[in-house]
């Protein structure tokens, strides 16, 4: 499960590292900002039909929680280091997560994201 929850990260990365946060830094760990997402999964699998409202707000948590380029930097590295191992993600539903949340965002996913681009 821990994997399944890693490769959703990675994908998912590239939409929240786009948004400006309003908050100082949490200093959340990797397994913190994963553990944000997870609820996620299920739509982005598409055993749901719609985002959990756990989903959305931890999205919004996590894009708070880094602002800095370098923490977008180490979230994005965290996040993408196993995105190949969820089965059944549909990069539809990843590509506008933030869309279906009500989450501005400038940016569209890309499964080249250089995470030193951030």
């Amino acid at each position: 499960m821990k994997s399944v929850f890693v490769s959703f990260f990675t994908l998912l990365v590239v939409l929240v590292f786009t948004v400006a946060a309003k908050e100082a830094s949490k200093g959340l760990t990797c397994d913190q900002e994963k553990s944000l997402v997870a609820p996620c999964l299920d739509f982005l699998t598409k055993k749901t039909d719609t985002p959990s409202t756990p989903c959305c707000q931890g999205l919004t948590k996590l894009i708070e929680s880094t602002p800095t380029k370098e923490e977008k930097k180490a979230a994005c590295k965290c996040l993408k280091e196993g995105a190949s191992q969820v089965p059944n993600l549909d990069k539809d539903r990843v590509n506008n997560l933030c869309k279906t949340c009500k989450i501005s965002v400038h940016f569209l996913f890309s499964k080249d994201l250089e995470c030193e681009k951030l």
